[in-house]
């Protein structure tokens, strides 16, 4: 083929294909519209329907583009305006999957937004086109094949349309049709999925006729119909076979009669057919003519109760020849029958020797069912019972399966030499206990049952409620069963009766099914369970017993539960509001002093936990005690704490008054208001928004008003209303502020806290009580708080300016205090203080037989001229500089001073260091504490109440203390003096603590003590394990490693700097014991030379075996003999011979 012939026809191909995809495409653009989900999932359309609704979406959209790219990138488009405004007509771009726009010509806009609304407008439901009313088949049986008239009867919902419709029937052969209705049809072909079709016009009712011929399935000696159907609310057939008697099988929910209409015939009715048209059906054989052998399957499932044991039974029977309408079946001996079922039951008897027959309302072939339920009494006694029967008459081939249902603490086994035509098999099933399987009759299984003796374990949790008048007892035991099963708890309760307890049952759903009280014992209670029980489960009961209150002690007794395992008993004593129990065990009670009840694991009433509670923990045994019960009347304890802010102006007043209230309720609050603040008050409940309204009950113009608080509830316990007043301040040096007091009870604590807003300002005011029952508390977070001596007073305050700027309400923030020690235990020190402000005057003191000489003294850049106090050789007095600085700025006090008295005897000397203690009760928040030791000395205990800023770090071969704190001191402070280089050099550790310190200890070590005492102790206990044989085990190795874990929980510091030197010793030891062995053996190995001829002369006489070298029994190297030592003559032929 020439090169112009290719290029021609692949235009052609070009043209062809582009005139294809623009016509498809076309149809994919407006199809939407029209088409519905079920429509376009049909895959199996013809092509006339897709040309006619091609033509639909052509008319739809007339100037539809011809373009192959911009149609076929038309599922996902983005509609724009064109961007050229000279054109005056609406062009419509359409994006494709390169992201590039094209045109679509000849359509507009409004065009396609018109369609985008008609796509998202609700669509109104219409009816079908088409729906089938109703299918009828009748017709009779011929040899091999039905021959059926099918009437279908057919609503057409559209006029002047051809309608196809599916028929189905698949399985047929059209022999004849007929059409009658309110049009017109015609045959539509025939494929697979649908089978025949069919095409209606017309609107209304169509009916088709149609003579089928179907040919039948056979399997001997049965036959079987089947045919599809479309789909229709209506169905029946009735068909003729040439049998008189015939067992029919058809689809579950198809009804279906037969009768007999001649000698040779019968008739079959089903309604009801479905989609599918199934029936199979099989001759019955005259029962006189043909000898009946019937086939029988079984199955065998034993159940059990508390007092019985039900055997049910499934026999599924069928006919190998002949025909049955009675079966007659012997039953086991020992069981009763309590039923019997069969989808063809009429009646049955049952005669001598257990033998029942069963008559059916018809003759069948099968196969049919037979329930069977039986019964036996529970082997509690014997302890075995026997499985057998279920033999039928007339049956060649009787096999089945038996199994065993698994019984909750029993064992249940097979009686070995006993059974007959049984073997056991795998169980399939969890809750079987065994399987076995018979292949004939008659079969025998005994089966023997024992019980296994239940071993479980017992948690109480007893919860009583203390009442004036009674006591009430909720009990929980939780079982856990973990060999055999329960189905009763016994209770030791000996005095139950005489302390007139009276137990019932829980209301909730439990396992408890009675209480019996066992009348052969006495004290003994059994509760009974619903159910044998096994696992995790709970027991619940309840008693009651009267009480007196207010009177001599009474007895008082809890159950005692019975279990192999019995855990210690949870008490729980909820008292009621007004009610307080005293509870003493007796001596043979034992109650563990720290209580370990875990009553989360127990739910509490909601009405409980509001109660006063005590808890016990009780070790099983006796559960005695002696009981007093008390009737309390209402408790209140009354506290005040005022928070007063001060300004220019005013004073503003934040009083919480806090109850206790105990034993009963409290509906109301009264309270003494000062007549000033009546009506300028206001009251809340404890964090509540909205305030209280108060009723007065005075009148006017007493001093003192009594105001009445309502709750919104009764409340008991914590109490809390915060009154809020404002007073002005009326002068600049006295403040009086009268507080609110309690008419229900005098306060038994009272104090305020004073802040003054004006921070600058506070600096130099001095605040001092003029009314001696307040007594000034430590200062912190720039509040003062005064406690009263006489909660009953008011505050009274006098105000002054001071000079001096007392530091009264404010703290040092922060400590860095760095001491550097020598080889005598001599130190310096070098400490920094942080203060927030710049007072003239401050005072420290350095603690009592510190030994301390303090060297300079610096405020932040400048020195301190510094006075000791006279008669006080530790404390100073200091005038510090005054200078202007910035309001947030920080102010350094730096003190450095030494130690006067060596403190290192020897090496386990304690080392002390020492810090200052400012006066006027001023608080250190937080204190850095760094020690500088010698390079050749190591810390060896941490100083107690002190956190190391250090941890262990790996270093290569060996581990070191390595700084891992927030902040590392010195710090280089602008406003403070550089600290020395006296501790380059040195190994330094720092510490921390929250508040403040007047002094550390701790002891250090040198390197070559550390080593020594490491190092020592674990090469001296290597060579005792090597030199005692029997120490020499795993069991000496987890010991001292046990024994090295205790020492470290409370000495962990030495134990963490003795642990490297141990190792180095170890290790000592284990090269020690290797040189040891390889000299052993060196000088235990003898020299071998060759034989000459003279050695193998016997002597004349006798001679002599060389006795060995003795040899170290602990050695496990040396070579022992092989042969024990020979001390007689012998010949000189023997020795010979035995050379």
């Amino acid at each position: 083929m020439s090169f112009f012939a290719r290029l021609l026809i692949a235009s052609l191909g070009l043209s062809v294909l582009l005139s294809f995809g623009v016509e498809r495409a076309s149809h994919n653009l407006y199809a939407q519209k029209k088409s519905t989900p079920t429509d376009s999932a049909k895959k199996s359309e013809s092509k006339f329907d897709r040309e006619t609704d091609l033509k639909k979406s052509v008319d739809l959209g007339k100037n539809s583009s011809k373009s192959s790219k911009s149609v076929s990138s038309s599922k996902e488009t983005n509609i724009e305006k064109p961007q050229e405004k000279t054109n005056p007509k609406q062009e419509v771009f359409f994006k494709g999957d390169d992201g590039q726009y094209f045109p679509v010509p000849n359509l507009s806009l409004d065009q396609v937004l018109d369609y985008l609304k008609q796509k998202q407008a609700v669509q109104p439901e219409h009816s079908p086109k088409y729906a089938v009313s109703s299918v009828s088949l009748s017709g009779k049986v011929e040899d091999d094949r039905a021959i059926l008239e099918a009437q279908i009867v057919v609503l057409i919902n559209e006029a002047n349309t051809w309608v196809r419709i599916p028929l189905k029937l698949n399985e047929s052969i059209f022999l004849k049709t007929s059409y009658s209705g309110d049009g017109e049809s015609s045959p539509g072909g025939f494929n697979r999925n649908d089978g025949y079709l069919w095409w209606f016009r017309g609107k209304g009712t169509h009916k088709i006729n149609i003579t089928l011929s179907i040919s039948l399935k056979q399997q001997l000696p049965s036959r079987r119909l089947q045919l599809l159907l479309p789909q229709t609310a209506v169905s029946n057939l009735q068909l003729k076979i040439p049998l008189p008697q015939i067992s029919l099988e058809v689809p579950t929910g198809v009804a279906v009669s037969k009768k007999a209409i001649s000698t040779n015939q019968s008739l079959i009715e089903m309604f009801g057919l479905g989609d599918q048209l199934d029936l199979s059906w099989q001759p019955i054989p005259d029962e006189k003519k043909v000898e009946t052998v019937l086939q029988a399957e079984t199955l065998l499932t034993t159940d059990f109760t508390s007092d019985s044991v039900l055997l049910n039974a499934s026999q599924s029977i069928k006919a190998l020849t002949g025909s049955f309408q009675s079966v007659k079946v012997k039953l086991p001996e020992a069981f009763r029958l309590l039923d019997v079922k069969c989808e063809s039951y009429k009646s049955h008897k049952v005669t001598k020797g257990n033998l029942v027959e069963v008559s059916l309302t018809e003759p069948t072939v099968g196969p049919i069912e037979l329930q069977w339920t039986l019964e036996t009494d529970f082997p509690e006694v014997e302890g075995h019972f026997l499985i057998d029967g279920f033999e039928i008459d007339r049956a060649k081939r009787q096999t089945g399966i038996i199994d065993i249902q698994t019984l909750d603490g029993y064992r249940i086994f097979r009686e070995e030499g006993q059974n007959r035509f049984v073997y056991q098999i795998k169980s399939n099933q969890k809750d079987l206990d065994s399987s076995y399987r018979f292949l004939k009759q008659p079969f025998r299984l005994p089966l023997k049952i024992e019980r296994v003796k239940p071993y479980f374990s017992a948690k109480p949790f007893y919860l009583v409620q203390m009442f004036g008048n009674r006591a009430e007892l909720e009990a929980r035991v939780q079982i856990n069963v973990f060999q055999g099963a329960l189905d009763k708890v016994a209770i030791n309760w000996p005095h139950r009766i005489e302390e007139g307890w009276e137990l019932e049952l829980m209301q909730e759903p439990s396992l408890t099914a009675a209480i019996e009280i066992d009348q052969g014992q006495a004290g003994r209670i059994n509760i009974n369970l619903l159910k044998r029980s096994k696992g995790e489960f709970e027991v619940t009961f309840r008693a009651r017993r009267p009480v007196i209150a207010d009177e001599e002690p009474f007895s008082f007794t809890l159950p005692e539960i019975k279990a192999p395992s019995l855990s210690a008993t949870s008490l729980v004593i909820a008292n009621d509001f007004n009610v307080v129990t005293d509870l003493t065990p007796s001596p043979k009670t034992q109650v563990l002093s720290s209580p370990l009840v875990q009553i989360e694991k127990f739910s509490l009433p909601a009405k409980v936990q509001a109660l006063r509670k005590d808890e016990f923990q009780i070790q099983p045994g006796v559960n005695e005690f002696s009981a007093v019960v008390s009737i309390h009347s209402q408790e209140i304890i009354a506290t005040s704490a005022a928070k007063l802010e001060m300004d220019d102006s005013k004073v503003r007043v934040e009083q919480e008054i806090k109850y206790l209230v105990e034993y009963e309720p409290l509906s109301e609050i009264r309270l003494l208001v000062p007549l000033s603040l009546k009506n300028h008050v206001d009251f809340y409940l404890d964090d509540e928004q909205n305030p209280l309204v108060p009723t007065w009950i005075s009148d006017e113009t007493d001093p003192i008003q009594k105001a009445r608080l309502s709750l919104r509830s009764k409340k008991l316990g914590p109490v809390k209303i915060t009154a809020i007043y404002l007073l002005p301040q009326k002068s600049e040096t006295e403040v009086s502020v009268p507080l609110i007091r309690s008419d229900d009870v005098p306060y038994s604590e009272s104090r305020f806290e004073l802040s003054i807003q004006n921070e600058e300002g506070a600096q130099f005011i001095e605040v001092e009580s003029t009314d001696t029952a307040w007594q000034q508390q430590l200062a912190m977070d720039k509040d003062a708080f005064w406690r009263a001596v006489d909660p009953e007073a008011d505050i009274n305050l006098k105000l002054k300016k001071s000079d001096s700027r007392s530091l009264f309400s404010y703290a040092i923030r922060q400590a860095w205090i760095h001491s550097s020690f020598d080889l005598a235990g001599l130190y310096k020190a070098h400490a920094q203080y942080e203060f927030p402000a710049n007072p003239k005057t401050l005072s420290f003191r350095m603690p009592e037989n510190a030994n301390v000489k303090i060297d300079e003294v610096w405020w932040n850049e400048e020195p301190v001229t510094f006075i000791q106090v006279p008669g006080n050789s530790t404390e100073y007095q200091l005038s510090l500089p005054q200078i202007q600085r910035n309001e947030n700025s920080l102010n350094v006090l730096t003190i450095k001073y030494h130690s006067t008295r060596r403190m290192r005897e020897s090496q386990f000397s304690l080392l002390s260091v020492s810090a200052a203690e400012f006066s006027n009760n001023l608080w250190v928040e937080k204190t850095m504490w760094k020690v500088s030791l010698p390079n050749s000395q190591h810390l060896f205990t941490i100083p107690r109440g002190y956190t190391p800023q250090f941890r262990w770090e790996n270093q290569g071969v060996f581990w070191s203390r390595e700084f891992a704190g927030q902040d590392e001191i010195p710090v280089a402070l602008k406003n403070a003096p550089l600290e020395s280089n006296d501790s380059i050099g040195m190994n330094s550790y720092q510490f921390y603590r929250l508040g403040p310190a007047t002094s550390l200890e701790f002891h250090a070590l040198s390197r070559s003590m550390i080593v020594f005492i490491g190092a020592g102790t674990s090469l001296l206990l290597g060579f005792i394990l090597m030199s005692i044989s029997p120490l020499r085990s795993v069991l000496v190795l987890l010991i001292m490693m046990t024994a090295v874990s205790a020492v470290a929980l409370w000495y962990t510091a030495p134990v963490e700097v003795l642990l490297q030197p141990a190792i180095f010793g170890l290790l000592l030891a284990v090269v020690a014991a290797l040189i040891n062995g390889t000299s052993r053996k060196r000088r235990e190995s003898k020299l071998l030379s060759m034989s000459a001829h003279s050695d193998f002369i016997p002597p004349p006489s006798y001679s002599e075996r060389i006795q060995p070298s003795e040899v170290d029994p602990e050695d496990i190297t040396a070579v022992r003999p092989g042969s024990e030592l020979v001390d007689k003559p012998v010949s000189s032929s023997e020795a010979g011979a035995n050379r």
